[in-house]
């Protein structure tokens, strides 16, 4: 890699807020002489909180491409520069930004998967590892009951059928 970057300069190193991935409005990722990877390039998977996995494997994509045009003595061009695009979407890394791209909008508009829910289940947890004389399907009835009291049922079909939409 030294010879690649051979004269080149640093323009930029600060300390800057990330922004959450959205496949739709992510950013044009190369054009004619650059690419886009990383952070820069809008690749966090808030959903998991990864984001130096993406920026890496997409880091190494980027040189791949450099690498293989530079033997092939193709120029730098955005056409030439597609290939990162093609490598990008044979990696995971948009595999899995697309697989959870609708998840951020869920969560922010379902304000119950970050309060109801979280609740429900450290009580339910609570309830079925203290040991106090209490028999398993009674407490299990006593957590239907509770899940039940905080969400109908319909509301618990509905979440976990939105859930599931933005898990496919």
């Amino acid at each position: 890699m030294k010879p690649l970057l051979a004269g080149s300069e640093m323009k930029e190193y600060t300390a800057h807020l990330i922004p959450e991935a959205v496949i739709r409005l992510s950013p044009k990722l190369y054009g004619d002489g650059w690419m886009m990877v990383g952070d820069a390039a809008m690749f966090v998977n808030a959903v998991h909180r990864e984001g130096s996995n993406l920026a890496m494997t997409s880091g190494r994509l980027a040189a791949e491409t450099v690498i293989e045009l530079i033997k092939q003595n193709k120029e730098m061009t955005e056409a030439n520069l597609s290939l990162y695009r093609e490598k990008l979407d044979d990696s995971f890394v948009l595999k899995d930004l697309k697989k959870y791209k609708d998840m951020p909008g869920i969560l922010h508009k379902n304000h119950q998967f970050f309060t109801t829910y979280p609740e429900l289940v450290n009580r339910a947890a609570h309830s079925m590892l203290t040991v106090d004389g209490v028999d398993k399907k009674t407490k299990e009835l006593e957590i239907r009951r509770s899940f039940l009291n905080k969400r109908s049922l319909f509301g618990l079909i509905g979440d976990a059928f939105k859930m599931w939409r933005a898990f496919e």
